[in-house]
Parts: C-alpha cells; sequence; structure tokens
C-alpha cells in the first residue's frame, strides 16, 4: 500500500518598497493606505518640514528624509533599492520631482493634477517613457465599479442621447485653515480635475466651452482672496451641458454625486459618507 503525502507550499508575494512624498493631508491619506497594503512595504515620508514629517512617520515606523536625493541615497546602501514614490505634494513642486525620481528610474504615482499646465504634462509623461518607468496620476474614478456602472448605463443607449449632467463634489475631510490660506490649491483645477476627467469618459466627448465662477465662504478669505466654493458650466461638441459644483466644505462627509439625464431616461450615481 502506498502512502503519499502532500506538500502546500506558500510563495510570500515580494513587497514593492515605496516612498511618500508630502507629509500634509494627502500624505497622511497615502501612507495610512499603503501601510495598510500587504504588498507594499512603506520605505520612509519625504518632506522639507522634518517634524510634520516625523509625526507622521512616527505612526507607521519609518524613516523620515528631508529630500528624494538623500532618502534614494540611504535606501541605496541597504541593497534594498526603491521600485516607487507616491508624491502628495502640491502641484508646483510635482514637476522636479517627478523629474527627479524618474532620473532615479523609481516608478511614480502622483495626485492630480500631474502640472497645471497641459505642455508640462505631457513633457513629464514623455520624460518617464525615456525612463521606461511608470508614472500614474491619481484618476480613480474610472475605476471604481459604481463609475463603471454608470458609464455602461449611458453607453449602453439605456437613457438615449445625453442631454444634460450634473454633478456635485463636496470634499471631505475638510481642509486645514492653514492649508487654504496659504493658498492651497485653486479649487478650479484641483477638485474639478476628477470630474472632468470622469464625465468626459462617460460622454465619449470633449470639452468645447467652460464657465466658471467661485466664492468665498466667509470674510477671512474673501480678504485672501481664497475661493472654497466654485460652480462650472461645461459645454460638450455633441450639445451636452454639464454643471459641476465643488465645495471644500462638506462638513458632514465626503459628497460625490452624478445625474445623466436623456432622451430616454435618467442615470445616476451618489456617495456620501
Amino acid at each position: 500500500m502506498s502512502t503519499f503525502r502532500s506538500t502546500r507550499v506558500i510563495l510570500r508575494q515580494a513587497q514593492a518598497r515605496v516612498l511618500v512624498v508630502g507629509s500634509g493631508r494627502m500624505g497622511h491619506i497615502r501612507a495610512r493606505a499603503l501601510y495598510g497594503n500587504p504588498r507594499i512595504q512603506l520605505c520612509g515620508i519625504v518632506d522639507t518640514n522634518i517634524e510634520q514629517a516625523k509625526s507622521l512617520s512616527e505612526l507607521y515606523r519609518t524613516p523620515v528624509f528631508a529630500s528624494l536625493e538623500e532618502a534614494v541615497s540611504s535606501t541605496a546602501t541597504t541593497q534594498l533599492p526603491l521600485d516607487g514614490v507616491v508624491i502628495s505634494t502640491p502641484t508646483p513642486t510635482h514637476e522636479s520631482l517627478i523629474t527627479e525620481a524618474a532620473q532615479n528610474n523609481l516608478s511614480i504615482f502622483t495626485e492630480k493634477p500631474v502640472d497645471e499646465n497641459a505642455h508640462k504634462t505631457s513633457s513629464l509623461f514623455q520624460t518617464c517613457n525615456n525612463q521606461n518607468v511608470n508614472l500614474c496620476c491619481g484618476y480613480q474614478r474610472r475605476f471604481d465599479s459604481s463609475y463603471q456602472a454608470l458609464f455602461h448605463q449611458v453607453n449602453s443607449g439605456a437613457i438615449g442621447t445625453p442631454l444634460a449632467a450634473s454633478i456635485f463634489f463636496g470634499d471631505h475631510p475638510v481642509p486645514s485653515r492653514q492649508f487654504l490660506l496659504q493658498g492651497g490649491a485653486n479649487i478650479i483645477s484641483d477638485c474639478s480635475a476628477h470630474d472632468v476627467d470622469f464625465i468626459r469618459w462617460v460622454l465619449q466627448d470633449e470639452v468645447v466651452s467652460v464657465y466658471a465662477v467661485g466664492t468665498s465662504s466667509d470674510d477671512e478669505l474673501r480678504e485672501k482672496n481664497v475661493i472654497d466654493n466654485a460652480t462650472m458650466l461645461l459645454k460638450f461638441s455633441r450639445g451636452t451641458n454639464v454643471t459641476l459644483t465643488l465645495s471644500r466644505g462638506a462638513n458632514y462627509g465626503y459628497d460625490q454625486r452624478c445625474e445623466v439625464f436623456g432622451t430616454e431616461g435618467m442615470a445616476n450615481y451618489g456617495y456620501d459618507q
């Protein structure tokens, strides 16, 4: 009588070694997500504001570096090279950080927008392509199952010809007063980017004209010319009109809604928490 013994082999997936660049609001969000992902090893926080970076790094027991150059040099001596960086810094810093990361053969995930200038954005993607490294911008809506369901409803013809759409985006957590008063980011170029990208994809069409108006929610912001609420009207080439309302101040929770009205019906998506 033969005896068979089965052996189960468990292969451990190699972890990607990643830095977070920036220790502000988005840096906290990205660091938490990376630390909780078993496929990622969080290898450090990079920020010129060392004290702020330390407060974040202590949460995840990871080192602090004052620059990307310092981080790359430090990890090179361990014979465990880095695989990539997550850039969570203000938009004006993206160009130099992306270029430096690409030169060090690091894959890059960056907050949107890549740059406020379309020519620079194209140039940065070309730089990364030339270096054979990946550059990914954080436009996640197209990969969300709920957004995809709305896309399929519209593009299957279920609602007929799209005539109009209404989108509301209320950001949460609300940015700090310091962030807003120091300039933060232009609410129109910063907060509208996800939804403009998404609705172009849903409609399979391009914008031909834009009208936008903004307002400040209190006197202090108004004196500093800081706009924290805005409304945009987008006209698409096939005639669809899209209204996009944006706010920095959804104190009740993250709020994202979209309705597309067509000749045969309406499709919608809503998310608030």
